[in-house]
């Protein structure tokens, strides 16, 4: 992806538990999506809870046009069940091996902080989580770019690559939830002041 093309997106800060691990090209053609960690089937819940919901919510439009009661339990139903998944989910995020930081995210790529370089066009396996909705996705991606800084840490930029469809709406999905949170956060300060 050209660097012009990585900037049509739009990039947020935002708090991930980040796991990596560097594969071979071959890999990413004999699996669609990574296989490198151990997931129980809980990890994807939420985002599979989404993905439903994305391809349900027009259904829901139109019972809502013809009966508001029925559409109205059925979004209770939807938030009962969506509570119950991140109160599972929640409960398997606590005890991830990776440390929750601060990335530099988009819909196209990620930027973030370790200890140690990766070679310029390394294939990386990346699991995410997000803490505040604890919705897990499994990725593959691709290092364009290894900067050392002078603390003798590495930023790593990383180019999402063969990203499912379902992987890129939870990604614009938290890249919203989090500018939305931002803007009532500032909104808030505002009103404080």
């Amino acid at each position: 992806m050209k660097a012009d093309e990585r900037r049509q997106y739009f990039r947020i800060e935002q708090r991930v538990s980040l796991e990596l691990k560097i594969i071979s090209e071959s890999e990413i053609s004999e699996h669609p999506s990574p296989t490198q960690f151990d997931v129980s089937p809980n990890f994807l819940l939420l985002s599979q809870l989404q993905e439903m919901e994305a391809e349900s919510s027009h259904l829901l439009r139109k019972i809502a046009e013809k009966d508001s009661n029925i559409s109205s339990f059925l979004k209770i139903v939807h938030d009962k069940i969506e509570r119950i998944a991140q109160a599972v989910a929640s409960t398997e995020m606590k005890i991830g091996n990776a440390a929750i930081q601060e990335v530099n995210i988009s819909e196209g790529g990620l930027q973030f902080r370790q200890d140690h370089a990766i070679e310029q066009g390394a294939f990386l396996s990346l699991k995410l989580v997000f803490p505040e909705s604890c919705i897990g996705v499994l990725i593959y991606a691709q290092c364009c770019r290894c900067d050392e800084m002078g603390d003798g840490s590495f930023v790593i930029s990383v180019e999402f690559i063969r990203m499912p469809e379902n992987c890129r709406m939870i990604l614009a999905r938290q890249i919203f939830e989090s500018q939305a949170r931002e803007r009532k956060k500032l909104a808030n300060d505002d009103s404080d002041d």
